[in-house]
């Protein structure tokens, strides 16, 4: 039996197409996600005898604490080795770290990896997913992604918080736009590279949560030999001092230059046209499709500052450029620039070293 009046206002037989009040569905977004907090994949590196946590992944734990004051989760993969580095990682902000129990870090398999992360994300419904941009980093993540069903942003150089909304900074079109990218789903992840962000300050004494969780892997690959890859080159990242160099300088200027690296106990590095033109490595490239570098002091000599080698010093304390052309782009980001010829420069103060 129908209701003829309800002149109190307490009952209505207007529900709508949907059965729900008129206005309910615009008052209420039942279908808001929510997913909030942020997820980073700690990467520890074999130091000899000893394991530690990766720069990179100290440096984003630093910079999404820095960002935002949601739930922030961590997940670190290994035995009882890499125990000790729990109150570590709770320094820098990590509320609760999901340990992966595998045998040992020396013992790495991307499809574990990347499914384990996706069943710790599926668990805890981060807003925000990142991981460093370094080699293991840049194989998991496209795998993660896709195991998600969400974008990937890969070589983002800034990120910033808009509410939830991740906004990621990184160089597009062939380095000649600077884009600022934001997804349309969650989690939102994204690849950054080393030494993008400074290191932080741990807070010491500071506790968090600690849950074990047993690897899971739908289609895991068997290792049937590992051989580690000897190697002599220098690792520019880690330099207080560089010396870098450009398409404005003469090849003889590089032995300069690595004279002057030695009397101030710094290195050498270059801009992408002296590695397209084989003068040197390119593991001595600093740039977007190089090095990402943060020493205390960066001499750049004949590089003009292209918005991809830009990207790779932005953390750098202070920078000096040399250059011809008193317009430059590098003089944008210079703390000091001089006009003049790079290589007479280079030579004259190889002399007053000596």
């Amino acid at each position: 039996m129908g209701c003829e009046s309800c002149s109190g206002g307490s009952c209505s037989t207007d529900g709508g197409k949907d059965g729900l009040p008129p206005g309910m569905l615009q008052q209420y977004d039942l279908n808001q996600s929510t997913a909030d907090g942020g997820l980073v994949w700690i990467e520890t590196v074999v130091q000899g005898d000893s394991i530690r946590i990766s720069d990179v992944s100290v440096q984003l734990l630093g910079k999404l604490r820095k960002m935002s004051d949601a739930r922030l989760f961590g997940v670190l993969f290994g035995g009882p080795e890499v125990k000790p580095l729990y109150d570590e990682i709770f320094s820098y902000g990590v509320d609760t770290l999901y340990h992966v129990r595998t045998r040992g870090p020396s013992v790495y398999r991307p499809e574990v990896y990347a499914d384990c992360l996706a069943d710790v994300s599926n668990r805890v419904n981060p807003a925000v997913i990142l991981i460093g941009g370094t080699l293991r980093g840049r194989e998991i993540a496209p795998r993660l992604a896709a195991s998600l069903s969400t974008g990937l942003t890969a070589d983002c150089t800034e990120l910033s918080m808009d509410g939830r909304d991740l906004l990621m900074t990184r160089p597009a079109f062939g380095g000649n736009i600077i884009a600022t990218i934001s997804a349309t789903s969650f989690p939102q992840m994204a690849t950054l590279r080393p030494d993008i962000f400074p290191m932080p300050e741990p807070e010491i004494g500071r506790k968090g949560t600690v849950i074990y969780r047993e690897p899971v892997c739908s289609k895991q690959k068997e290792i049937i030999s590992s051989v580690m890859k000897k190697t002599s080159e220098i690792d520019i990242s880690k330099a207080k001092v560089l010396i870098s160099l450009g398409n404005g300088v003469r090849r003889s200027s590089v032995e300069t230059a690595e004279r002057i690296a030695s009397k101030l106990g710094g290195m050498v590095s270059c801009s992408r046209s002296l590695v397209d033109k084989g003068w040197m490595p390119m593991s001595r490239q600093v740039g977007q499709s190089g090095r990402s570098v943060s020493p205390d002091i960066y001499i750049a000599f004949g590089i003009s500052g292209s918005v991809q080698h830009k990207a790779g010093i932005n953390s750098a304390k202070k920078i000096i450029a040399v250059n011809i052309d008193p317009d430059a782009p590098i003089k944008d980001v210079c703390d000091e620039f001089i006009v003049g010829d790079a290589d007479l420069i280079l030579e004259e103060l190889d002399r007053r070293l000596s």
